[in-house]
């Protein structure tokens, strides 16, 4: 009998290698993103390398945010692919706006592969005193 030693990182790596080749396969895959919160407004931060602004789209639907596009790889007809790893491909991520969010206050900007969607809060009802007057 032989046991093996068993390395945990080969075993990783080879499980994310399979997941890379079936999102490539079906030529969907989902950008990596980070949510932010202050006191004033939400962040919305997805990373998409290669992806250029135009190839974006935006939009805003029942209090959703819905974010697609795809990726594309430039080809040229004297080249040939001998190893692919990058994904490309059509991309959509969702995102339901808390309800403090103005929905009319949302701005998008794109730098150097990183689109960022910056979403306003709503100003909050501040406690009032009602003053009370006689007759």
């Amino acid at each position: 009998m032989t046991i093996a030693a068993l390395n945990p990182w080969q075993v990783l790596d080879q499980l994310q290698q399979n997941g890379l080749r079936r999102a490539g396969s079906i030529n969907r895959w989902q950008p990596a993103v980070d949510i932010i919160e202050t006191a004033q407004h939400y962040e919305i931060q997805l990373d998409l390398p290669g992806v250029k602004a135009d190839q974006v789209q935006v939009e805003l639907e029942d209090n959703t945010l819905k974010i697609s596009g795809e990726k594309v790889r430039p080809q040229n007809e004297n080249e040939t692919y001998r190893y692919k790893e990058r994904v490309t491909g059509t991309f959509a991520r969702q995102f339901r706006l808390p309800e403090d969010a103005n929905l009319n206050a949302i701005n998008a900007r794109f730098d150097n592969g990183v689109l960022s969607l910056t979403i306003q809060k709503q100003e909050q009802a501040k406690p009032r005193k009602i003053e009370i007057q006689s007759a």
